[in-house]
C-alpha cells in the first residue's frame, strides 16, 4: 500500500465489533479511524463507519447495520458467519469477506492427533499414570494405528491435507462427498452409510455449515459401529449431536473426538461424563502462524475494497 492510499484510507471510518489480535489492531489503527462497537464516543461516527471488522463471534443483525446507514464492507477474522445477517447485509449492497480455510494443514495436524490419541488412548493413559493407577497394575492394550481405514466426509483443503498425512502411516483412505473429484484419485464412495461401514475412523472434512441438516445421523453412526471413530474437524453442523451423544452412551460406537460444537463456548453437558469421547475447544486453527495469515487475509480484503481491487474472500 502507498503512502497516498494509507494517508486516504486514514479518514475511513471502521467499527471494531470484537477483540482481535494486537498485530491486526496495530494494522487497522495505522491506516484507519478505528471505533470501538462497545465505545463511540463521537456520535457522529454512526454517521460515517463504512465498515466493520471482527472475529466470527460478532453479531450483525439487521438492526444493527441499520444503525449504521453507510457501511459498504463487513470483514470478518474466521471461518463461520453463523452470526451474521448475510441476507441484510447483501440486501442493503453490503460486502462480506472472510478467512476461508485459511489453515488445513494445521486442522489436519489436529485431527491426525485425535486419531492416534483415540486409537492409543493417550489421554486416558496419561490420567492413568496421575492416578497412581499404574502401581496397581498394567494399562489396557490398546490398538494399533498404522494401516488403519480412514473415511473422509468432503474432499477439499482439508481432505487434501489428511489424505496426504494418512500415506505416511499406511492408511487406507476413501472419501465421501456431494459428487467425487476428478483430480483425486482416492477411492469414492457414493453413499456415507457404506464409507462409515468400512472404515476405522470418518472425519468430517467440511468446514462450511451445512446448508440441509446433518449429514452424520444415526444411521451413520451405526454403521461406524463399536470399532469406528468419529472425528469432527470441520463444521459442527455436519453432526447430529443428539444422536452422537445417544450413542456414546450405549457405547454403540468406539469412540469420538469433537474440536467443533454447536454453541461454543457451551458444550453438551452430557459429554462431559463420558470417557469414550474426546474434547478440545475449536483449536484445529489455533497456532501463531494461522492467526498471522488469517489477520492478514482480514486486513487484505479491508484495503482492496477501499482501493477499488476485487476482495480476495467474498462471501459466500
Amino acid at each position: 500500500m502507498s503512502e497516498t492510499d494509507a494517508n486516504t484510507n486514514a479518514h475511513i471510518d471502521v467499527l471494531l465489533m470484537t477483540a482481535l489480535p494486537n498485530f491486526v489492531m496495530n494494522g487497522l489503527q495505522a491506516l484507519y479511524e478505528l471505533h470501538d462497537n462497545h465505545h463511540i464516543n463521537d456520535p457522529a461516527a454512526f454517521g460515517r463507519v463504512r465498515a466493520m471488522v471482527g472475529s466470527d463471534e460478532a453479531k450483525i443483525d439487521a438492526k444493527l447495520l441499520a444503525t449504521y446507514p453507510k457501511v459498504e464492507i463487513i470483514t470478518i477474522m474466521g471461518t463461520k458467519l453463523d452470526k451474521i445477517d448475510v441476507k441484510a447485509a447483501n440486501s442493503r449492497g453490503i460486502k462480506v469477506t472472510y478467512t476461508p480455510e485459511h489453515s488445513p494443514q494445521d486442522a489436519a495436524d489436529l485431527a491426525f492427533g485425535l486419531m492416534i490419541s483415540a486409537s492409543r488412548k493417550i489421554t486416558q493413559a496419561d490420567r492413568f499414570v496421575r492416578n497412581l493407577d499404574w502401581v496397581e497394575g498394567e494399562f489396557p492394550l490398546t490398538k494399533t494405528f498404522s494401516g488403519l481405514r480412514l473415511g473422509l466426509v468432503g474432499y477439499g483443503a482439508l481432505g487434501a491435507e489428511l489424505a496426504q498425512r494418512a500415506a505416511g502411516f499406511n492408511l487406507k483412505v476413501s472419501y465421501h462427498d456431494m459428487a467425487s473429484d476428478a483430480a483425486c484419485h482416492l477411492p469414492f464412495v457414493k453413499s456415507i452409510v457404506d464409507l462409515a461401514h468400512e472404515v476405522d475412523f470418518l472425519v468430517v472434512c467440511k468446514t462450511s455449515p451445512a446448508h440441509h441438516g446433518p449429514l452424520i445421523n444415526q444411521a451413520v453412526l451405526e454403521a461406524l459401529g463399536s470399532k469406528g471413530y468419529l472425528i469432527n474437524v470441520g463444521h459442527a453442523s455436519w453432526l447430529d449431536q443428539a444422536a452422537l451423544i445417544k450413542t456414546l452412551q450405549s457405547k454403540r460406537i468406539g469412540g469420538a473426538a469433537l474440536d467443533v460444537f454447536p454453541e461454543e463456548p457451551r458444550v453438551a453437558p452430557e459429554f462431559k461424563s463420558l470417557q469414550n469421547v474426546l474434547l478440545t475447544p475449536h483449536i484445529s486453527a489455533s497456532t501463531q502462524e494461522s492467526r498471522m495469515a488469517m489477520g492478514e487475509l482480514l486486513l487484505a480484503n479491508l484495503h482492496a475494497h477501499f482501493e477499488g481491487r476485487p476482495l480476495l474472500t467474498p462471501w459466500p
